[in-house]
């Protein structure tokens, strides 16, 4: 199973040898095996890649991340309809109804709720995710209510401060965002590999946004990264007078995925539970019954062994 993330940033040459992912720089050459790789993140300007890796990544199911001039993840590159019974997939998924789309939006709006809830009880204290526990059994299917936006105003002043706000210029933002990035590739790379078609959402129906599904699904993986970007905030990492976010805070969030969360009764990778999120989604539509889709759970237990 995939469970490698490669940040690449220093200059560096990509090609594929003897079969193997492999990097030159001045260092010297090194190698992977393909099969290890999950995710390629390219931070650097100054990375050389061939087609023939390209080619390789996609044919392997590896998401190549492409970055700005300020190293913020700016696009993705997917495996173009692997899975077997791709059209069977999407016919499915074109045909659903309102009504198994609202209440797989409530599913996941209960669970985000959850998870903030977990988030807080982590880092401020159970007192104060009562509320939000609260709110999130009042979520009704469909969320008519915006119960999200409800919990949402309680949730960040309560985990950042009452002078935070979502959408201002500042690195705890920023932090927020490449965690974001990072995790929607993830949850689109497991979607694709399950033959759905991220365009069509569940409860995001912009025209103009190709992962509408990925949006949705990945609500509930945005509180592991708030976690992260809490504690880093905690350390000090972010050093004052800074713009930008340091290559180690980076580093850092670029792996998110072999963070720790419980799904079924067991833990796994979040990279893991995102394939296996995509799975149920699709036993969901198919069997038109939202009991089989169940939603992962932020845990303070450690990296199973697998990882």
């Amino acid at each position: 199973m995939a469970w490698r993330v490669l940040l690449i940033q220093n200059p560096a040459k990509l090609t594929i040898e003897h079969k193997q992912f492999a990097l030159k720089n001045d260092e010297g050459t090194f190698t992977l095996p393909l099969e290890d790789i999950l995710a390629v993140i390219l931070e650097t300007p100054q990375a050389t890649l061939s087609s023939s890796l390209l080619s390789a990544c996609q044919t392997n199911g590896i998401v190549c991340i492409t970055c700005d001039e300020s190293h913020m993840p700016n696009g993705v590159l997917l495996p173009f309809l692997q899975h077997s019974r791709a059209s069977q997939v999407g016919h499915i998924q074109q045909s659903w109804s309102a009504p198994l789309r609202k209440r797989l939006w409530q599913r996941i709006v209960q669970t985000k709720i959850l998870n903030q809830a977990a988030c807080l009880d982590m880092t401020r204290g159970a007192s104060h995710s009562a509320r939000l526990k609260k709110l999130s059994a009042r979520v009704s299917s469909g969320d008519p209510q915006n119960i999200e936006a409800q919990a949402a105003r309680d949730y960040w002043p309560l985990l950042f401060g009452k002078g935070f706000h979502r959408g201002q210029n500042d690195l705890v933002n920023a932090a927020l965002n490449y965690g974001y990035a990072i995790i929607r590739a993830l949850v689109a790379r497991a979607q694709v590999a399950y033959g759905l078609i991220p365009a069509f959402g569940v409860h995001h129906d912009n025209d103009l946004n190709a992962f509408n599904l990925t949006d949705d699904v990945m609500e509930v993986f945005r509180p592991f990264v708030d976690r992260m970007v809490f504690s880093i905030r905690e350390s000090d990492a972010f050093s004052l007078g800074e713009e930008k976010l340091s290559k180690e805070i980076r580093q850092q969030l670029a792996s998110i995925g072999q963070t720790p969360c419980r799904f079924s009764n067991e833990v796994h990778t979040l990279a893991h539970v995102a394939e296996m999120l995509a799975a149920a989604l699709v036993d969901a539509i198919r069997e038109k019954n939202t009991t089989t889709f169940i939603c992962p759970e932020l845990t303070q237990e450690n990296i199973v062994d697998e990882i």
